[in-house]
């Protein structure tokens, strides 16, 4: 018997899982040219196999955070969306923030943004933007998704 993926919305976040947050900006970033993506992009982008994504799919539809035709791939819902740019938003301000105030560089930010992404209060999120003048980009010239509400 496969094993239940479970997760909730908590104050803004995806709870339960890292995954799915990786999985939600994943199927985000693949979909830029606005057509679905196929289980095979997003098991070589996360790399994990196709049968793990499918399950995987087939529970964040369930949560109303994607829409998945089996063998057609998935496209985010206007929630999923909101819930991907959120998550684009944290990993892009703390890379912006580690570069400008830490020192890093922009490669270690990256790796040090995608560890912390998921972790980072709302309350952070915000006074991090609001020190740094509420950055339009990241160090690497990608735009930093708005706020939005959640829900």
């Amino acid at each position: 018997m496969p094993s239940m993926v479970y997760f909730q919305v908590v104050n803004r976040k995806v709870s339960g899982s890292v995954s799915v947050e990786d999985y939600l900006k994943a199927i985000l970033r693949l979909s830029e040219e606005g057509e679905p993506v196929s289980t095979t992009a997003l098991a070589q982008r996360l790399d994990c196999t196709p049968a793990a994504v499918s399950q995987m799919c087939k529970a964040l539809a369930q949560q109303g955070l994607v829409h998945h035709q089996p063998y057609r791939g998935v496209r985010l819902t206007e929630q999923g969306r909101t819930y991907a740019e959120e998550i684009v938003r944290h990993h892009r301000l703390l890379e912006r923030y580690l570069c400008e105030h830490l020192g890093f560089s922009p490669e270690a930010a990256h790796d040090e943004a995608e560890r912390l992404e998921h972790h980072i209060s709302e309350e952070f999120e915000d006074r991090i933007a609001h020190l740094m003048n509420e950055p339009d980009t990241c160090p690497h010239g990608q735009p930093i998704p708005p706020k939005r509400p959640i829900g």
